[in-house]
């Protein structure tokens, strides 16, 4: 059937092969996941929003359904996005999340974008977000102690509480997630060589929407806050009770305020 999930694939600039899960119908929404995951834990968003937007859920380089290369930058991640944004066509919408959201916002930078969604991007105001805890994670990965960096990370770098990170533990991300903290590695030494503050962004135009999380973390809420106030068209709004993960623990909250965005007719 038409309204069937169905996998398709993107060639990026470099040729490496992204990805892709497509939902439902309507305007093209281009959904970009976060550090150690793929794009299948935004099938359930992806799946409430089907009945108002094609979403074309994307796997980033390294990962689910993509391909990956030797070298890695966020450049190739825009360019990886750009595939993705040329499939689903013209006036596409573009959501990231967490490191996902930085790379959106770069390409918000570079290209024309219909309507952009931001979930907690950890960009660097006035200081690193990666911090002196890194050398141990990366230490952990090298070792092939997977389990101890996945702890090492979101314990010390992403600041997730004590009893968020056991809760993980007893569910089925965790393997996975563990699995994928070699992919992480590169993707915090890229925010680490990202300079501080937000300034280069003022002028992204695309309306964005700024989702934080009332329990998140305090840089998230930093970043987004020196977003709100650089952007020229943005706005924000708090996802009560919620930290870095609002799409899994919230979801039917989270679409609401995604779909009641998007589906806004912007001024003339």
């Amino acid at each position: 059937m038409s309204n069937q999930p169905s996998e398709g694939v993107a060639h990026s600039a470099d040729g490496t092969s992204i990805g892709f899960t497509k939902f439902g119908t309507g305007p093209g929404l281009v959904v970009v996941h976060g550090s150690l995951t793929t794009g299948d834990v935004w099938f359930p968003v992806a799946t409430a929003l089907a009945d108002r937007f094609t979403s074309y859920v994307m796997d980033r380089r390294g990962r689910g359904r993509s391909g990956d290369s030797g070298d890695y930058s966020i450049s190739k991640e825009c360019e990886d996005i750009k595939a993705v944004l040329d499939v689903a066509g013209p006036g596409s919408f573009l959501l990231g999340h967490s490191y996902g959201a930085i790379c959106t916002l770069e390409v918000a930078s570079r290209v024309s974008v219909s309507k952009l969604v931001l979930y907690e991007p950890p960009l660097p105001i006035h200081d690193t977000v990666v911090g002196p805890a890194f050398k141990d994670f990366r230490s952990a990965v090298k070792r092939h102690e997977l389990d101890e960096a996945l702890t090492i990370g979101l314990r010390d770098l992403v600041k997730v509480s004590t009893d968020e990170i056991a809760g993980l533990r007893r569910t089925p991300l965790w393997a996975g997630m563990a699995a994928l903290t070699p992919t992480w590695t590169r993707e915090c030494e890229a925010i680490d060589r990202l300079e501080l503050g937000v300034s280069r962004f003022a002028g992204v135009g695309s309306p964005t929407l700024l989702l934080v999380g009332t329990a998140t973390a305090p840089h998230h809420v930093e970043a987004s806050r020196a977003l709100e106030q650089v952007l020229p068209d943005a706005r924000s709004v708090e996802l009560k009770d919620q930290g870095h993960q609002a799409h899994l623990t919230a979801t039917a909250d989270f679409v609401a305020a995604v779909a009641h965005f998007l589906g806004e007719e912007r001024a003339t």
